[in-house]
């Protein structure tokens, strides 16, 4: 049985110091003040986020910025769209949100769908299914000085200390550990191949607002992402078995390394924690991107997942109660009556707009702009290929039957 919030800290804190992961208080340097959501309605961050506000995107002398992507030329709303009856809570002060099923990629409802921002490290889900696709989960790695060393959040590996695949990808997703980033990218190649790689399932699952500078989420000049391109690649996420299994772990026990001595590390996701529904997903937080969730909860074996990007904690909401917020609010749509459908794709996908939903504004936040239809987007090309196999097979019976 998953434990009380109050417990799990304890139990966090009574670990390794460097375990805690990304959703613990904000750091002084978040200083913004936030009470209500943005309003997005003219789509203010079309091409690129917002402008940062430390140096994490300086470039290097005669190092050029990287090209943003093309502009998502879409019909969707930049502002809120939800189906009728749908309220959102003013706890919510989300720059972008979407909240999809897993399953079906039914859009429940959404906020700037295709609004440029940081990702921080909910990013990460790339390299762990880039890794889970390409390494031996029991492989050893032994872990480098410079490893051990990476900025940002760390689970605590050691230099020298050896630990297979899987326990990399824990303290990856359960404790968003750079340093664990930066051993499974040295397995795959190094940092260029593994930024390559990640980049490349990107495209590969469909995003048109994504470029990973980092592979562990740290800001860097060109990072940008999407609430519904992170959708795209947490479905792709959760319906892979062994992410799941990961992120829908409370804890395990982590090794240790030289004489520091092994210890329980715990899952940093709230939501997964608190909420008995919950299946877990992934937090975030920079400077620069402000906090960032993914959270998933199963009632009754629909599994619905929201996207948080640009939100802030000032009025007294972690990320992981903005979630849950949501979810509970998309539970009470019935399947078939949200805003749209949400489905991976090698080519660009958009969502599709589902006839039987109205999407109306939400009652806390500025209408949605008056064109709320949706583009369609093409479908997995695995469904293309079986749809024309099922078509030549039909074709064939109806051929033999003629000759019979």
């Amino acid at each position: 049985m998953k434990k009380t919030v109050l417990t799990t800290l304890l139990a966090i804190a009574l670990s390794a110091p460097v375990a805690a992961g990304q959703e613990l208080p904000a750091p002084a340097s978040e200083t913004s003040t936030r009470t209500e959501a943005p309003n997005t309605d003219n789509c203010p961050h079309a091409l690129v986020p917002e402008d940062p506000v430390t140096t994490s995107e300086r470039l290097a002398p005669n190092a050029t910025a990287p090209t943003p992507l093309p502009a998502v030329d879409s019909a969707e709303s930049c502002g809120v769209t939800v189906p009728a009856g749908f309220e959102v809570s003013p706890e919510v002060v989300a720059s972008a949100w979407m909240v999809s099923d897993i399953d079906t990629g039914e859009v429940i409802a959404m906020k700037d769908p295709n609004g440029r921002y940081r990702p921080a490290s909910i990013i990460k889900a790339l390299l762990a299914l880039v890794v889970i696709d390409e390494l031996d989960l029991n492989r050893k790695v032994e872990v480098t000085q410079e490893s051990a060393d990476a900025d940002g959040s760390a689970v605590g590996i050691g230099p020298g200390g050896n630990y297979t695949v899987e326990q990399l990808l824990d303290g990856l997703l359960l404790a968003s550990g750079n340093d664990a980033a930066h051993a499974l990218a040295q397995a795959l190649g190094g940092d260029e191949v593994a930024l390559d790689k990640v980049n490349a399932l990107a495209h590969q699952l469909g995003t048109r607002s994504t470029h990973a500078s980092s592979y562990s989420g740290l800001d860097a000049a060109g990072m940008s992402t999407s609430a519904e391109d992170i959708s795209l690649i947490y479905q792709a996420a959760f319906l892979n078995p062994t992410f799941a299994r990961i992120v829908g772990t409370e804890h395990v026990d982590f090794p240790g390394w030289g004489d520091m001595p092994g210890y329980e590390l715990w899952n940093d996701n709230h939501l997964y924690l608190n909420d008995p529904e919950g299946i877990g997903g992934k937090t975030g937080f920079t400077d620069d991107a402000h906090h960032t969730f993914v959270g998933a909860l199963n009632r009754d074996g629909r599994r619905l997942q929201a996207v948080l990007l640009d939100t802030t904690v000032e009025h007294g909401y972690r990320p992981w109660e903005q979630a849950q917020t949501l979810l509970h609010e998309a539970y009470k749509v019935k399947p078939g009556q949200g805003v749209g459908t949400l489905q991976r794709a090698s080519a660009p996908a958009t969502v599709t707009a589902t006839p039987t939903s109205t999407p109306t504004p939400a009652p806390t936040a500025v209408a949605a702009g008056a064109d709320s239809s949706v583009r369609g987007i093409e479908g997995w090309a695995g469904w293309a290929v079986a749809a024309l196999v099922a078509l030549l097979v039909i074709i064939g019976g109806a051929f033999s039957l003629l000759r019979r």
